[in-house]
């Protein structure tokens, strides 16, 4: 993946310890090229020079966003959606952005390839 992606409202950087992206501030709808092509960038991970591996968890952790459009929750959900199991997109998030309420009301709680992890709010 690139090293990071930033502008006024958001930082998109690669997470450390798993494949995956960490973001911080708000996510609004021009962000939605950037967040597609860095998850993207995270489905396939380096194992050597000449092979590449499919990895089954790619995160995105949302625990620094304070907003989150709807058309990046949309980008999110279409990007889950293309993901063949056993691959699955793990977004973790804090309670502040009500992804569990947000997710069912659109019956999207029902793809198997999208699985969140709400932080707790202490």
């Amino acid at each position: 993946m690139r090293d990071y992606f930033a502008d006024d409202l958001l930082l998109i950087m690669p997470t450390t310890h798993s494949p995956g992206v960490r973001l911080s501030g708000e996510v609004v709808s021009t962000h939605r090229g950037p967040l597609a092509l860095a998850l993207t960038d995270q489905t396939q991970t380096q194992t050597d020079d000449r092979d590449r591996a499919q990895t089954d968890e790619i995160l995105i952790d949302l625990t620094g966003v304070r907003y989150l459009a709807n058309s990046g929750l949309e980008t999110l959900v279409a990007f889950a959606v293309h993901l063949q199991p056993p691959q699955c997109l793990v977004v973790r998030s804090a309670p502040d952005l009500d992804l569990h309420d947000r997710i069912a009301a659109r019956g999207w709680d029902r793809i198997e390839t999208l699985r969140l992890e709400e932080e707790s709010g202490a």
